[in-house]
């Protein structure tokens, strides 16, 4: 599965799909005529947010030389209220809000394996920050998960819808163009290379207005070249002064990347919001004394292989590329750039006070090295805050010409579990990796041990 489920994109002469709505009656042009469409939502607002999500289409992964093709499908739901917190009348200002989802859930089939990902009752409080053409959707009840996120972070986002309205007054008939940092926003991109969305005033009554918008984006996610065609509609009312409709119908081409496949595929997304009154998930009391702009914490993502029995913390531009029972392997991706590479290995737990000395890690690692081996730069050991053994060796090498740089960790609990960290870095980016690599061993948690009936267990 790719990086968000918003995969999309239209063929050409589909025509766009609108969810049901009140009719409105095809008034007669008058380009003497104009309107003001301005949305009236403020802070304090609140909405609830129906959104679909389906996609059709196919991902080309590159094998020996040929491009294998699977056929996948996503449908993809989610409920909520959203409170708006923050609302700028300024073009890039800072957007917050915080919802409350009911439902979050989706279905993706991939020829003939699937995945059902959901949001975690304890997670489903998120907040929303707009800021710099960047979303930031977070947790106030603590980390999500990479299947979370990418859960949840659904194109056209609820929170800047508004932001498609035309900025002065305008008549029937009349086209305004999109920016580059809403088109940005909106479709989850990490660069706009060039773009042609506008929207155009197509119909207005006393009651409400319609809007058509159409366009060409080509642009890069994750560093990886797409081409998104765009139709839609979307409907402003009058008399709330909101925009309480939208349609997407959306055709995706993406190349492959450092972390996912390429892709063709056609999404449709569906998304209808009204006003309410009030919402007992997000009044002040329930909302008390929890953090509702992103911070650091907050941000990092949890990572728990499916058996579970540990788990870790890092940075989102950390890729989980690979998991089972025993590896996982963990992409760094920075503005499309492959910066760094992590393996995870669960060993097999031997007895208490007969883990391995460092020097025979070191030992361990000259082997598996072999000629790849320079120098070994660092090589230490210590008890960590949770009282884990952890072994650390940085070592310094060739492969195919290029200067490799190795943080090797192997981390223990007095139990005797024990899980090895092998990040792999080009010499001239370790500078990017920083401090990443010792805040995820920091991080990592095993858990309880489990013991027989009637037995105490010592942490």
């Amino acid at each position: 599965m790719s990086k968000h489920l918003h995969l999309f994109l239209l063929a050409a002469g589909i025509c766009v799909w609108l969810p049901a709505g009140p009719a409105m009656a095809r008034a007669a042009g008058n380009s003497g005529t104009t309107h003001t469409l301005r949305s009236a939502r403020q802070a304090g607002s609140i909405d609830r947010v129906v959104g679909v999500l389906e996609v059709n289409g196919v991902l080309k992964t590159p094998r020996d030389g040929k491009v294998d093709q699977s056929k996948m499908a996503v449908n993809a739901t989610m409920v909520y209220d959203e409170r708006t917190l923050e609302m700028s009348r300024q073009p890039s200002g800072r957007l917050r809000s915080v919802r409350h989802y009911d439902r979050a859930e989706a279905k993706i089939d991939v020829d003939k394996g699937n995945l059902a990902p959901t949001l975690r009752g304890e997670r489903r409080l998120v907040g929303a920050q707009i800021e710099d053409a960047q979303v930031t959707l977070f947790s106030p009840q603590g980390q999500l998960t990479r299947e979370e996120l990418d859960l949840i972070d659904l194109p056209a986002n609820s929170l800047l819808v508004d932001r498609l309205l035309p900025d002065g007054p305008v008549a029937q008939g009349e086209t305004w163009a999109h920016d580059d940092d809403l088109v940005l926003t909106m479709f989850r991109l990490d660069r706009v290379a060039k773009q042609t969305l506008a929207s155009t005033l197509t119909q207005i009554d006393a009651d409400a207005a319609l809007i058509e918008m159409a366009g060409r984006i080509d642009g890069a996610v994750d560093g990886v070249p797409t081409r998104i065609d765009v139709k839609g509609k979307y409907r402003f009312d009058r008399k709330t002064r909101r925009i309480d409709w939208l349609g997407l119908l959306v055709h995706e081409i993406r190349d492959a990347g450092h972390v996912g496949p390429g892709l063709e595929v056609v999404a449709r997304l569906r998304m209808q919001i009204a006003g309410r009154d009030g919402s007992e998930r997000l009044a002040d009391e329930a909302l008390a004394g929890l953090a509702l702009e992103p911070n650091d914490a907050l941000t990092r993502l949890v990572f728990e292989p499916e058996r579970g029995g540990w788990r870790i913390e890092h940075d989102r531009r950390w890729f989980t590329t690979h998991t089972d029972a025993q590896l996982a392997f963990l992409r760094l991706i920075e503005r499309g750039d492959f910066i760094a590479q992590c393996n995870i290995a669960v060993l097999d737990p031997v007895e208490p006070g007969k883990q391995a000395t460092l020097e025979q890690f070191q030992e361990d690692i000259r082997q598996a090295l072999g000629d790849q081996l320079g120098e070994f730069v660092e090589a230490g050991q210590k008890a960590n805050e949770q009282d884990y053994r952890v072994l650390r060796v940085v070592a310094r090498g060739t492969v195919s010409e290029l200067p490799i740089e190795w943080h090797y960790y192997l981390v223990a609990d007095k139990h005797g579990r024990q899980v090895s960290f092998t990040f792999t870095v080009e010499g001239p980016l370790a500078r990017q990796l920083g401090q990443m690599d010792q805040q995820m061993i920091a991080s990592l948690r095993f858990d309880p041990p489990k013991v027989a009936a009637g037995e105490k267990t010592t942490r």
